[in-house]
């Protein structure tokens, strides 16, 4: 009985043709395949689901942070005036150079006025002699005090011949020749005091309750050089386009490095509070656009914190409104969240000592 069976199978093999056993082979090899790669695929994704996440993250302590306030300003001579003059002349000497250190009472201009000079030799000599006379009570007081304006007023004139620098300085510019005609009220030079020098610029109005006057201010020059000064001045009067106020720091400028009109940024102290130093690049938005960063929980969960920007230095973003300590997530923040337990590895690349931004 089975070599009849046996037959009848040998029979129907022999009657196929290569062709469909050749069909038969393909589709078996591309079920085997099919079903391989399915169970991998099916390995994969429950290897995954089982592992939980790994994030970088720093412990910090927050600390006390002062705002610092800053401010663009330009730098203005202590003094500055224009010398005029009272009298008119020609100009008949100009013995101080533009540029030039000036003492108090140096001569800056010289007026030609011959005959203003000889009207005070005149009126001197008439002052004497009544002077003489009324003390001889020859003469009468409303006599004598005549005679005694007329001297003081000739002895004017011929002070105004010379124009003379009122305070030490340094003379700016000269805007006339040897020769030219000085009229009355003329300019014929500047006179600056760079030493101390006035750095002014405009505070806001919700920074300008942090300042006194004598505040400590940090003035930072165009060539990168910081100089120690105080507040000397707060206006009490806001302007009336900016609503923001004029700020006056006085500073030392004994060598006169500092140039009047200058630009110049005042560093102002603002309000001290806790906070925390971290990269930029951690702070996310969360779905309604509020600032914030993700941290690690006591539980170990991811937390999102919103924050506080307060200021961006060359070493990190200072910021406000997390715990006094926290676990904060450096890397990974982007793959992990909120309530997602997480496991953690400390971030050693960001140290005290290096910049972190």
């Amino acid at each position: 009985m089975k070599n009849k069976y046996f037959l009848i199978i040998k029979e129907v093999l022999l009657t196929r043709s290569n062709i469909e056993w050749s069909a038969m082979f393909l589709g078996f090899a591309l079920i085997w395949m099919i079903s391989g790669t399915l169970v991998k695929e099916e390995e994969i994704i429950e290897t995954y689901v089982d592992k939980e996440s790994t994030v970088r993250v720093i412990d910090q302590t927050s600390q006390n942070f002062t705002r610092e306030i800053l401010i663009k300003g330009f730098a203005e001579a202590d003094k500055k005036v224009e010398l005029k003059a009272e009298t008119s002349g020609r100009v008949i000497a100009l013995p101080i150079k533009q540029g030039s250190k000036v003492k108090q009472g140096d001569p800056i201009c010289s007026i030609f006025m011959a005959e203003k000079e000889s009207f005070f030799k005149k009126a001197e000599l008439e002052y004497k002699s009544a002077q003489k006379l009324f003390d001889e009570g020859l003469y009468s007081s409303n006599q004598f005090q005549n005679i005694k304006s007329n001297f003081e007023r000739a002895k004017l004139e011929l002070d105004n011949a010379t124009i003379k620098a009122p305070f030490a300085g340094i003379v700016d510019r000269i805007s006339l020749d040897e020769g030219d005609f000085l009229t009355r009220g003329s300019t014929c030079a500047v006179l600056l005091d760079l030493d101390p020098m006035i750095v002014s610029g405009e505070i806001s109005e919700t920074d300008i309750g942090f300042i006194n006057i004598g505040s400590s201010a940090k003035v930072e020059t165009l060539d990168g050089k910081s100089h120690e000064g105080k507040v000397s001045f707060i206006s009490s009067s806001a302007n009336s386009r900016t609503h923001t106020f004029r700020v006056e720091v006085t500073i030392e400028n004994k060598d006169g490095r500092i140039k009047d009109g200058s630009s110049a940024r005042i560093y102002l102290p603002g309000e001290n509070q806790l906070a925390n130093l971290v990269p930029l690049s951690i702070l996310r938005l969360d779905d309604e656009g509020d600032l914030g960063i993700r941290i690690v929980g006591d539980s170990g969960t991811v937390q999102f914190v919103n924050v506080n920007l307060i200021q961006d230095t060359e070493k990190g973003a200072w910021i406000s409104g997390l715990p006094s300590k926290s676990r904060i997530i450096t890397v990974g923040q982007d793959y992990v969240s909120d309530g997602e337990k997480v496991e953690v590895a400390i971030d050693d690349r960001l140290m005290s000592d290096e910049r972190i931004n």
